[in-house]
């Protein structure tokens, strides 16, 4: 371990001991005073301590990374860098963001340190992106998380197709058709939709402290990526299912839901066995196979009661990675974004897609951050995503609000 990377390591195992320390005083207090303090009080000594043990997970998170870093430099892990291409004259712009030295002047850069001469050549020859274009293989990494993040993204379609303005969704497939070896063959009665994308602004915003700034680039990077996919896989989940289409993705609330396609169950009511067959029977044969149930872990709790004509609970665990268990006999995967009461059933691959339509942008900005010394990262991403509307791709169970 280098002597850098053990003083940040310890001085940020020293600030993570304080914020701890601080929260046992304010915990001790609101002890001793348990008998006087007004509900206005209790509330403000709450607040204090899920501010703090929200900064507590996040350096805890933090030293984790860095002490991971620290570990595989130790054991001579292999730099990425022996994968990428390198630098040369009058290269493409795609070839230009694949070289290690665009790779690293563009993290340099984000930390204010000196670049190398081919670095700058590297990082000035990027026409149009003033060094904010992330790196390819920085962009594959990013893309790759948000993929197989445990949640809706890892089951709808992501693309990253630039200036993406048409999605072509098969809406009627005609089946092959067998003829005699002297017969001609006919044209098919296929027909296309097309889901029309636009390329919305997704901005999150990120602190770092001056201590973090000296790591390699290699930690920074995976700290990066680590730290954006986190930040923007949640508005992008809420998105999928929520999204109202005005500078966002539209949600699959978006689709236009009747009896072909979901089943309302009164306000009253419990969701039944026979509710869960029915709308399991909505799903059209073509995405029979690649059907999963989706839905937050609160609805999870109504459907574990469900049993069937034999009285045996419909919920089986599983153990596969990823899966809450299975469901008549199909995977179930749970994301907090699916609204209460609502049920999805369905091949989201088939129904729903996202577009990436331009690399993820990186800048940074010190003045934000000028008087505890932080600088803040902007990451921005023009993205957009839409419900294919094939027919019998998804269904849902939803309980009438009223």
């Amino acid at each position: 371990m280098t002597k850098a990377m053990a003083a940040i390591i310890r001085d940020m195992s020293e600030e993570l001991n304080s914020l701890k320390a601080r929260k046992e005083e304010i915990k001790k207090k609101a002890l001793e005073h348990r008998d006087t303090f007004t509900d206005q009080e209790q509330a403000d000594t709450r607040a204090a301590i899920k501010e703090i043990n929200d900064k507590i997970k996040e350096k805890e998170e933090r030293l984790a990374e860095l002490r991971s870093e620290a570990e595989k430099n130790e054991k001579g892990v292999e730099n990425m860098d022996n994968t990428l291409l390198h630098y040369s004259e009058n290269m493409s712009r795609a070839d230009l963001f694949e070289t290690v030295e665009y790779r690293s002047a563009f993290f340099k850069k984000l930390q204010k340190k000196p670049l190398t001469e081919v670095e700058t050549r590297a990082i000035t020859s990027a026409a149009n992106s003033g060094g904010a274009a992330i790196p390819t293989v920085t962009m594959t990494t990013i893309l790759d998380r948000v993929r197989n993040t445990p949640c809706i993204l890892s089951l709808i379609t992501i693309e990253e197709i630039p200036s993406l303005t048409s999605f072509p969704v098969a809406n009627t497939v005609a089946d092959a058709s067998w003829i005699s070896e002297t017969s001609a063959s006919t044209s098919s009665s296929d027909t296309l939709n097309n889901v029309t994308l636009a390329a919305y602004k997704l901005i999150k915003t990120i602190e770092i402290t001056a201590q973090l700034e000296t790591m390699s680039v290699d930690a920074f990077e995976r700290w990066l990526v680590n730290t954006l996919v986190k930040k923007m896989t949640l508005a992008l989940r809420k998105a999928v299912f929520s999204g109202t289409g005005s500078n966002q993705p539209t949600g699959l609330s978006g689709m236009t839901w009747d009896t072909t396609n979901s089943i309302t169950v009164a306000a009253s009511a419990s969701i039944t066995y026979d509710n869960m067959v029915d709308v399991e029977a909505l799903v059209d044969g073509d995405f029979d196979a690649e059907a999963v149930w989706v839905m937050n872990k609160k609805t999870k709790a109504q459907v574990l009661k469900i049993k069937d004509d034999q009285k045996r609970p419909i919920f089986e665990r599983a153990i596969e990675k990823g899966i809450a268990g299975y469901i008549l006999n199909r995977p179930l995967h749970i994301d907090s974004q699916v609204p209460d009461n609502e049920i999805y059933i369905g091949d989201f691959k088939s129904g729903y897609v996202m577009n990436f339509a331009k690399p993820i942008e990186v800048t940074s900005s010190t003045e934000a951050g000028f008087m505890s010394g932080s600088t803040i990262y902007r990451g921005l991403a023009l993205v957009d995503g839409k419900p294919t509307n094939a027919k019998g791709a998804i269904a849902k169970i939803k309980k009438s609000s009223t």
